[in-house]
Protein backbone atom coordinates (compact mmCIF):
# COMPACT_ATOMS: atom_id res chain seq x y z
CA UNK A 1 0.00 0.00 0.00
CA UNK A 2 1.23 3.38 -0.82
CA UNK A 3 1.11 6.07 1.72
CA UNK A 4 0.25 9.36 0.05
CA UNK A 5 0.34 11.41 3.21
CA UNK A 6 0.63 10.33 6.74
CA UNK A 7 -3.69 11.27 6.95
CA UNK A 8 -4.63 10.16 3.84
CA UNK A 9 -4.80 6.40 3.04
CA UNK A 10 -5.76 5.66 -0.79
CA UNK A 11 -8.40 4.46 -1.74
CA UNK A 12 -10.11 1.27 -2.84
CA UNK A 13 -11.81 0.50 -5.56
CA UNK A 14 -11.83 -3.19 -4.59
CA UNK A 15 -15.57 -4.65 -5.27
CA UNK A 16 -16.60 -2.00 -7.64
CA UNK A 17 -14.04 -1.65 -10.45
CA UNK A 18 -12.99 -4.58 -12.13
CA UNK A 19 -9.26 -5.96 -11.92
CA UNK A 20 -8.99 -5.88 -15.89
CA UNK A 21 -11.49 -5.34 -18.31
CA UNK A 22 -10.37 -8.35 -20.85
CA UNK A 23 -12.97 -11.08 -20.87
CA UNK A 24 -12.16 -13.83 -18.12
CA UNK A 25 -12.91 -16.37 -20.97
CA UNK A 26 -11.68 -15.03 -24.26
CA UNK A 27 -9.79 -12.13 -23.29
CA UNK A 28 -11.31 -9.41 -25.15
CA UNK A 29 -10.63 -6.41 -23.78
CA UNK A 30 -14.64 -5.48 -23.31
CA UNK A 31 -13.61 -1.65 -22.04
CA UNK A 32 -10.42 -0.83 -23.90
CA UNK A 33 -10.54 3.44 -22.55
CA UNK A 34 -10.61 2.85 -19.12
CA UNK A 35 -7.80 1.61 -16.65
CA UNK A 36 -7.69 -1.59 -14.74
CA UNK A 37 -8.54 -1.64 -10.84
CA UNK A 38 -5.13 -0.61 -9.64
CA UNK A 39 -4.20 2.42 -11.95
CA UNK A 40 -7.29 3.22 -11.66
CA UNK A 41 -7.04 3.84 -7.30
CA UNK A 42 -3.72 4.99 -8.48
CA UNK A 43 -5.06 7.79 -10.91
CA UNK A 44 -8.03 8.81 -8.43
CA UNK A 45 -5.98 9.39 -5.64
CA UNK A 46 -2.95 10.99 -7.35
CA UNK A 47 -5.66 13.21 -9.76
CA UNK A 48 -9.27 12.83 -8.20
CA UNK A 49 -10.95 11.52 -11.21
CA UNK A 50 -9.93 8.25 -13.41
CA UNK A 51 -10.24 9.41 -17.06
CA UNK A 52 -13.29 6.88 -19.14
CA UNK A 53 -12.93 6.79 -22.77
CA UNK A 54 -16.26 4.70 -24.42
CA UNK A 55 -16.34 4.11 -27.97
CA UNK A 56 -17.69 1.60 -30.39
CA UNK A 57 -15.12 -1.10 -29.15
CA UNK A 58 -16.56 -1.49 -25.70
CA UNK A 59 -18.92 -4.13 -24.21
CA UNK A 60 -19.51 -2.79 -20.85
CA UNK A 61 -22.82 -3.51 -19.63
CA UNK A 62 -24.84 -4.63 -16.71
CA UNK A 63 -26.94 -7.45 -16.71
CA UNK A 64 -29.28 -8.11 -13.65
CA UNK A 65 -28.08 -10.10 -10.70
CA UNK A 66 -30.40 -13.19 -11.67
CA UNK A 67 -28.60 -13.16 -15.29
CA UNK A 68 -25.05 -12.32 -13.55
CA UNK A 69 -25.47 -15.16 -11.03
CA UNK A 70 -25.90 -17.95 -14.13
CA UNK A 71 -22.88 -17.02 -15.33
CA UNK A 72 -20.81 -18.33 -12.40
CA UNK A 73 -18.86 -15.45 -11.73
CA UNK A 74 -18.90 -13.27 -8.36
CA UNK A 75 -20.27 -9.58 -8.39
CA UNK A 76 -16.66 -8.17 -9.77
CA UNK A 77 -15.21 -11.37 -10.21
CA UNK A 78 -14.38 -10.61 -13.43
CA UNK A 79 -15.58 -9.26 -17.00
CA UNK A 80 -17.36 -11.15 -19.60
CA UNK A 81 -17.86 -10.33 -23.48
CA UNK A 82 -21.60 -10.40 -24.71
CA UNK A 83 -20.59 -13.91 -26.19
CA UNK A 84 -18.97 -15.18 -23.56
CA UNK A 85 -21.87 -14.57 -21.01
CA UNK A 86 -24.46 -16.10 -23.55
CA UNK A 87 -22.37 -19.27 -23.43
CA UNK A 88 -22.22 -19.87 -20.14
CA UNK A 89 -25.71 -18.92 -19.65
CA UNK A 90 -26.84 -21.07 -22.78
CA UNK A 91 -29.39 -18.47 -24.51
CA UNK A 92 -28.98 -14.98 -26.73
CA UNK A 93 -29.18 -11.81 -24.29
CA UNK A 94 -32.33 -10.04 -24.46
CA UNK A 95 -33.26 -6.14 -23.70
CA UNK A 96 -35.05 -7.10 -20.63
CA UNK A 97 -31.66 -9.10 -18.91
CA UNK A 98 -30.19 -5.73 -18.73
CA UNK A 99 -30.25 -3.24 -15.90
CA UNK A 100 -31.56 -0.39 -17.61
CA UNK A 101 -30.92 1.88 -14.47
CA UNK A 102 -27.55 1.46 -15.14
CA UNK A 103 -25.34 4.64 -16.67
CA UNK A 104 -23.85 2.17 -19.04
CA UNK A 105 -26.66 0.54 -20.15
CA UNK A 106 -28.14 3.75 -21.72
CA UNK A 107 -29.13 3.82 -24.93
CA UNK A 108 -26.65 6.94 -26.00
CA UNK A 109 -23.91 4.82 -24.64
CA UNK A 110 -21.25 3.94 -27.48
CA UNK A 111 -21.06 -0.12 -27.99
CA UNK A 112 -20.22 -2.96 -30.40
CA UNK A 113 -22.60 -3.78 -32.99
CA UNK A 114 -23.85 -6.89 -30.74
CA UNK A 115 -24.83 -5.20 -27.41
CA UNK A 116 -26.50 -2.53 -28.86
CA UNK A 117 -28.96 -5.31 -30.93
CA UNK A 118 -28.97 -7.58 -27.60
CA UNK A 119 -29.76 -4.27 -25.60
CA UNK A 120 -32.70 -3.24 -27.97
CA UNK A 121 -30.97 -0.14 -29.98
CA UNK A 122 -28.98 3.07 -29.66
CA UNK A 123 -26.30 4.73 -31.46
CA UNK A 124 -23.19 3.09 -32.90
Amino acid sequence: MTILHKDKQPLSLKGTWSESHCCVDCGYNTFPGAPPRELAEYLLDRDGNVPLHVTNECEIFFVKDSIWKKSGLAPYGGCLCVGCLERRIGRKLRAKDFSFDHPFNQPHVPCTERLRERRGGGIA
